[in-house]
This record gives C-alpha cells, sequence and structure tokens, in this order.
C-alpha cells in the first residue's frame, strides 16, 4: 500500500509461527507498521524462525524475543499489538495488549465464547479511544467492495429484497496435535463462516433476528469427532424491515463438486428492487429486467488470504493516523463477531435469537 509521507507506527508481534510469520513479513514490507519486538511461548525456536528470515528487519528481531506482551512493552516502545496465535490463546493476549494502551489487532476469532468476548469489552470500555479490530475478515478485496457498493448504492440493486450465501470449503484439519478447529465448540461460525459474514455485516449491518443449526456430521478424514459447530451451520437472518438473507456452509473432505471458488468468498445471489446480483468468487453479475446489464471480474481472495490481510492492515493504519473509517471499522468489526456468536447461540439453544438484544447484553453501560 503505497501511502505517501507515512511515519511506522512501532508495533508488537505475537506468534512467530508459519501462519504469523507471513502476516509479520507483510508489515515489514508494508512499512507502515514497524515490528520492534516478538512475543512466543518457545523463545528459542522463535529465535531460529527470525534469524533465518530473507528480511532483514526480522532477522533484526531475534534478540528481541519475549514470553509475555508486558515484558516486550516494558522493553520497547509500541503503539499497536497484532495477534496471531491459537485461537484459545486469543482473549487473554486481547486484555493484556488493551491494559498495556495498545491498539490491537487479532486475527478471527477474537473470542470463543460470550464470557470471553464480556471480559474483553468490559477492557475496551475501560480505554475507549484504543482500537480493536478482528482481523482476517475479508469485505475488504476488490469484489467484496464491489458487492458492497452494489447492495449499498441506489444505482444498484436498490432495496434488498431477499438473499442468499452458499460456501464450501475443503480444508484438511487432520493433524497431531489436532488442529484447533476441530476441539472448541462452535469454531465453524467462528472461523470458516466469518468470512462471509464479515461482508455480510460490512454491506448490511446486523439483522435483527437469527435462526441457525449446526451441521452433525463425523468426518474421520477431516478428523471431525462430533465436537459442537466445527463441520457446518446454517442460518437465515431476519433484517429489521423484515427482509430475509439466508446462509449454508460446509467443510467437506471431498473435492469441490459444487463449481464455484467458494473456500472464502462463497456465491452469493441477493434480490433488489431495482436489480439481482450474482457472485461467484471475483466474477460479480447485475441482472436488470431479465437481461444481464454489468457482468464484472474483480480481483478475489488470493491462495493464503494475504491480499486482503494487506489491504486490512492498510486501513487499520490509516483509521490511527488520519481517523478514516475508524468507527465503522470498529464497529463492523466487533458486529461481527456478535453475528457469529449469535449463530452459535441459536443453534445450541434451538431458538431464534435476537442480535439486538445479545449486542445490547455486551454493551449496556
Amino acid at each position: 500500500m503505497n501511502i505517501k509521507d507515512n511515519m511506522e507506527i512501532p508495533s508488537i508481534h505475537v506468534g512467530c509461527g508459519a501462519f504469523s510469520i507471513q502476516r509479520l513479513e507483510v508489515l515489514a514490507r508494508e512499512k507502515l507498521f514497524k515490528p520492534v519486538a516478538c512475543v512466543d511461548i518457545d523463545i528459542p525456536k522463535a529465535k531460529k524462525t527470525v534469524e533465518n528470515n530473507s528480511i532483514e528487519l526480522i532477522k533484526n528481531l531475534k534478540d528481541k524475543i519475549y514470553g509475555s506482551i508486558t515484558e516486550a512493552k516494558k522493553k520497547h516502545e509500541a503503539k499497536v499489538c497484532f495477534i496471531f496465535v491459537s485461537s484459545k490463546e486469543h482473549s487473554k493476549l486481547i486484555i493484556e495488549s488493551l491494559k498495556l494502551g495498545m491498539h490491537t489487532y487479532c486475527v478471527k476469532s477474537i473470542a470463543c465464547d460470550e464470557n470471553e468476548f464480556e471480559n474483553i469489552i468490559k477492557v475496551h470500555k475501560n480505554n475507549p479511544d484504543l482500537i480493536l479490530l478482528q482481523g482476517y475478515n475479508n469485505q475488504w478485496n476488490e469484489a467484496a467492495k464491489k458487492m458492497r457498493d452494489l447492495i449499498q448504492n441506489e444505482n444498484g440493486i436498490g432495496k434488498m429484497l431477499g438473499g442468499e450465501c452458499v460456501c464450501w470449503g475443503r480444508q484438511n484439519l487432520k493433524n497431531i496435535p489436532p488442529v484447533e478447529d476441530v476441539t472448541i465448540e462452535g469454531m465453524f461460525f467462528y472461523s470458516l463462516a466469518c468470512h462471509q459474514l464479515s461482508q455480510l455485516v460490512a454491506a448490511k449491518g446486523l439483522p435483527e433476528y437469527v435462526t441457525a443449526y449446526v451441521h452433525k456430521r463425523i468426518d474421520k478424514e477431516l478428523d471431525y469427532t462430533d465436537v459442537f459447530g466445527t463441520t457446518g451451520g446454517q442460518c437465515i437472518f431476519e433484517y429489521s424491515d423484515g427482509t430475509p438473507f439466508s446462509y449454508t456452509g460446509t467443510r467437506a473432505a471431498h473435492g469441490n463438486i459444487f463449481g464455484f471458488a467458494s473456500r472464502w468468498s462463497g456465491q452469493w445471489i441477493i434480490h433488489g428492487e431495482k436489480a439481482d446480483l450474482r457472485r461467484q468468487g471475483g466474477r460479480i453479475s447485475l441482472y436488470k429486467n431479465g437481461s444481464m446489464v454489468n457482468d464484472l471480474y474483480l480481483k478475489d481472495l488470493d491462495q493464503n488470504l494475504i491480499e486482503d490481510e494487506k489491504i486490512q492492515f492498510c486501513e487499520f493504519y490509516l483509521a490511527l493516523t488520519k481517523g478514516k473509517n475508524k468507527k465503522w471499522l470498529q464497529q463492523s468489526s466487533l458486529d461481527t463477531w456478535i453475528l457469529m456468536e449469535a449463530c452459535n447461540k441459536s443453534a445450541r439453544e434451538n431458538k431464534k435469537i435476537s442480535v439486538k438484544l445479545l449486542k445490547e447484553k455486551f454493551f449496556k453501560s
């Protein structure tokens, strides 16, 4: 992201595994944030990882790796903390970062249950000037932004009358030790579904109600062993004006038989008063009066989602330095988590959930 005359913001980077190092490399190359220290539970291993990196800035972090965010902050001045570690550790690391006065970007999901989220929000309320973002949401690429514009703009579909998103994901999670996604209840809506729900929240805001259920599926090829809410799920959202929107998604061990690129972006069909929209990955088609009036091929998600994350890093930077979209960025990030949890809550309790009341529970004064 070429931002002229930018000043690098000093940051602490939590996590030195393969996934985390990819993101550290992006930060080092983009020169919007300047990593000044790393945090990892295995310091010797982390030291070897950064020493062997090809980027000089990362190599120079080899003697700046600490066992906690607090220790790193004592040794180095930093304004931002990036967290890319196990989901089970996210909430306590976010709370530690916020208490230390740092803006915090944490890869989804920022919380694994309502209690964790409630604890995070309590600390965040005490630090209202700090931005807390759930990263790795995919409303940032060109295709997602164009879809959002066509939903919101009167020159697009007009008022939304209804819609649906279908997501399929081949994601072999079998590993030793087990990949965390197969051990944490509700992780389908917290992880894979997050990529679509974040786009919906960015375009339409939160719905009024959700009715959801999770797939009860055992798939030994994927290491699914009947843990609640890990294989897939389905839901219908109702907006305040009565407009419905449905979502269904699953993880599967077989090849893609559905004929569309969907692991992260999904297939969308949205009906409006003025037009209908169809999106398959980066292809967006607009139909009016029974005919196609616009057919666009736009940049969609890359294999490792790095490009989307670069855009989000840039938006984070502009919010911190220019105040650009700061309120919307913060709200859409936290609202995405609330919608994911509303889906899980509905599935657990087998009833329609008021998303509005769930949000009020966390943000009551």
